[in-house]
């Protein structure tokens, strides 16, 4: 991990930049910013020691130094300074960290030396996996104002090192949603880590909402996969949300398995959309994914059967409701009339399943077009069986440009 190299480099940077302010005056004539001879002159040793990469050697001048009684807070931190820099470049980490701890205690530093040198210290805590002294120290460079964003890394790696998965799944959490408010999609590695600590810490909301953001941003077959057990999974949950979580993956082009398409298209078919399944066949014929392995002749027929259903009358002995017949006839290319009808039968209340047909209702403003009305649909939705789940990724794939 680099965080801790970066910000080690930042604090011998801190420190190198310090030495070439060393000054020596006179005993009776100091300042409160000055050096006494017998402290300057090994720290000065230590310095040109320093350049010359005898680190081993810096310390031992510096050792000297620290070794004069009486020293002045300035002697002090200019020692500690040198100290936590030599201490670094010479692998001795915990002596840097006993120097570092010293510089913030002096209380010389501020504003953004203090910023610096905390950063450092969090790193070196890190790279010794003393976690608790890492997230404690990482907390107060954040509590001090501090914003770089790999300080906010490091705390969380911490926690998760530390086996602190709730901990670790509230600052992801956080983090994710700023990335989401932002307009930027969230890193996958990320919601990879808050879905993995999600499951430890038994956080389902947390471990749902990371899948959601996955599929939504970084769409793979094992991510929904796994969303769509973890939906499923829920006391309650439709069946007759199958199709829709279909057509949530084909929205993200995530249909990449002949068995994707030829169960979406029979699925289509069952819920009365036969104009929607029979497109779906023929992209996967278009893609190449159908039509050409051993499996070819069957596919062939479920794309005849989906044409013949596409083209047929309806069938007086078997109806089709009036919102599934008015959904199907969005994708039937007549979606001002369907879309009409559907409208005004949620308004009139009575369907089986009102949540189920809001969430249509915003999958077929989506299919049409309109991506706008389809979002303001989709927030409607407020059923525990399953669509309020959906509805809420779907108002995400929606979103977006």
């Amino acid at each position: 991990m680099s965080i801790p190299y970066r910000f080690r480099q930042a604090a011998l940077a801190l420190a190198v930049s310090g030495l070439s302010t060393l000054s020596m005056v006179p005993t009776a004539a100091r300042a409160a910013d000055t050096l006494r001879p017998d402290v300057a002159k090994p720290l000065n040793d230590a310095q040109n020691l320093y350049r010359a990469h005898h680190y081993e050697d810096a310390l031992n001048k510096i050792a000297q130094a620290a070794a004069v009684p009486n020293k002045s807070p300035y002697e002090t931190y200019m020692v500690e300074e040198m100290r936590g820099a030599a201490a670094m470049a010479a692998g001795q980490n915990g002596v840097a960290a006993q120097a570092y701890e010293s510089l913030l205690a002096n209380g010389q530093l501020k504003g953004e030396d203090a910023q610096r040198t905390t950063a450092a210290l969090a790193g070196i805590y890190f790279q010794q996996k003393n976690y608790a002294q890492a997230i404690k120290v990482a907390q107060r460079y954040q509590k001090a104002g501090g914003s770089d964003s790999q300080m906010a890394t490091l705390l969380i790696e911490s926690y998760y090192l530390s086996g602190d998965y709730a901990s670790t799944t509230r600052l992801l959490n956080a983090s994710v949603e700023a990335q989401v408010r932002s307009g930027h999609a969230p890193d996958e590695a990320q919601l990879q880590l808050l879905g993995t600590c999600a499951q430890h810490a038994n956080d389902q909301e947390a471990y749902r909402g990371a899948l959601e953001k996955l599929v939504a941003y970084h769409p793979k077959q094992s991510y929904w996969d796994d969303l769509l057990h973890a939906i499923r999974s829920k006391p309650g949950y439709l069946g007759a949300l199958d199709v829709d979580a279909y057509r949530l993956r084909r929205a993200t082009g995530s249909l990449t398995s002949a068995d994707d398409y030829m169960e979406m298209t029979q699925l289509a078919i069952v819920a009365g959309s036969t104009a929607e399944g029979k497109q779906i066949i023929d992209q996967g014929f278009a893609s190449g994914v159908l039509g050409r392995d051993a499996g070819a002749d069957r596919e062939r027929r479920l794309q005849a059967l989906a044409a013949k259903r596409a083209n047929a009358a309806p069938d007086p002995a078997n109806p089709v409701a009036p919102f599934d017949a008015a959904f199907n006839q969005v994708y039937a290319g007549q979606a001002k009339q369907g879309l009409a009808t559907m409208e005004s039968l949620i308004a009139k209340g009575g369907l089986d399943h009102q949540d189920l047909a809001r969430l249509r209702l915003g999958e077929a403003y989506f299919a049409s077009g309109q991506k706008a009305r389809a979002v303001q649909a989709f927030k409607a939705v407020q059923g525990n069986d399953g669509s309020a789940d959906l509805a809420q990724l779907w108002v995400v794939v929606a979103s977006k440009p």
